[in-house]
This record gives C-alpha cells, structure tokens and sequence, in this order.
C-alpha cells in the first residue's frame, strides 16, 4: 500500500473512532437510576430514566408528582445535564441538575433558588 494511502486509511479510522467515542459515552447514562430524596417530611423515592443518543439524549424524572419530562438533556465530557420544571401551589420550581457516573453510581447535584442537594442514584436492575 501506498504512503500515501495509508495515510488516508489511517486519518479515517481515527475519525470513525472520534465520532464513536461520544456515542459509547453517553450510553454509560442510558436506563434507569433509582434514588432517595430526604426531606422534612421523610423520604421520597425517584426513577430517572435517559433514554436516546449522544446528540439526542431525553429522560424522565419519576416521583411523588408523577412522571415528569426532563429538559436540556445533555452528557459532555463526562458530565451529564438537565432540567425538571413542575407546579407546586401554583409556582413554577425549576431543578437544575448535574451528575456524574461512576459504574453503577450517579452522584447529582440538585440546584434550586433555595440551594444545592446532593443525591446519589444507583443503576436499576
């Protein structure tokens, strides 16, 4: 084979391996995360679930309100985002949410106008 051509070879499997990288990424937060959130009133229990691809992530947020739709949904660099919005006594409260994944462990951090909480989910079976 040519320099030339095994340059050109070379180039191309460096570039499929670039783009495939952010896909099996992102596939390291796909399914459900089970997690408990302590308040003054006890315990609540939640289901996350990120379903999709790298470039088109989506979830939701499922818990004593029901099953919501999570928004902004992104993993980059390791870092995964979103958003939940609901009603409560009519105000709109907005969580802003970035997690980590280790294994089967997602440490989050839950932002609201009121502070930050961190929880940890663990992978569903």
């Amino acid at each position: 084979m040519s320099r030339k051509r095994t340059t050109l070879v070379s180039l191309a499997a460096v570039a499929i391996f670039c783009l495939a990288v952010p896909a099996l990424a992102a596939d390291e937060v796909l399914g459900k995360w089970e997690a408990t959130i302590e308040n003054q009133r006890g315990s609540n229990e939640i289901v996350l679930e990120f379903t999709g691809t790298a470039d088109a992530l989506a979830g939701t947020w499922t818990g004593i309100r029901g099953t919501d739709q999570l928004k902004d949904v992104t993993y980059e660099e390791g870092k995964l985002t979103f958003t939940r919005s609901f009603n409560a006594q009519g105000n709109e409260v907005k969580i802003n949410c970035t997690a980590t994944v280790d294994g089967d462990t997602m440490n989050i951090t839950l932002s609201t106008a009121r502070g930050d909480r961190d929880i940890t989910a663990t992978r569903a079976e």
